[in-house]
């Protein structure tokens, strides 16, 4: 006897696009999280599909909010650190050390080209949920479905 699996639908074009949107608001940092929010509240009794994706969107953006803070905080304590250090070398070399007034520069370049990355990710999984698939998150994706099944 064979056993029918069950039949896994796409999710519907105002589904589709409610995901997509959770996703999309990326590009709005520090409050763009509201949005996959409200979505999933307004949302997780009528769509699997949508809840799932929405609660995803959101615990990204909350983390890119906290590591954008992160990576602020080590750009200042670069430069509060460095002005201080680049001027005791100064006297005690009696050279100058311009090298080091880069340093700071570096590190808020790379949380710029951080962020950066991070939306193009957000923007990706946006494309992907407009598309119809399920899409998860690297790390992420599959400790919130844990999360979500245990409750």
């Amino acid at each position: 006897m064979i056993e029918e699996q069950p039949q896994t639908t796409s999710p519907e074009p105002n589904e589709r696009i409610a995901a997509a949107l959770a996703h999309a608001s990326v590009i709005v940092p520090t409050i763009g999280f509201v949005v996959p929010v409200v979505i999933w509240v307004t949302q997780k009794e009528k769509s699997a599909y949508v809840a799932f994706q929405a609660v995803q969107a959101a615990a990204y953006q909350l983390l890119m909010v906290m590591i954008w803070f992160l990576g602020m905080g080590c750009y200042m304590c670069s430069i509060i650190g460095f002005i201080p250090l680049q001027a005791g070398l100064d006297y005690a070399m009696n050279s100058s050390m311009e090298i080091l007034f880069v340093f700071p520069f570096l590190v808020f370049g790379a949380v710029i080209l951080l962020s950066l990355a991070w939306v193009i990710y957000g923007l990706a999984a946006a494309v992907m949920a407009l598309q119809g698939k399920d899409f998860r998150y690297l790390i992420l994706g599959d400790r919130i479905e844990h999360f979500l099944a245990s409750k």
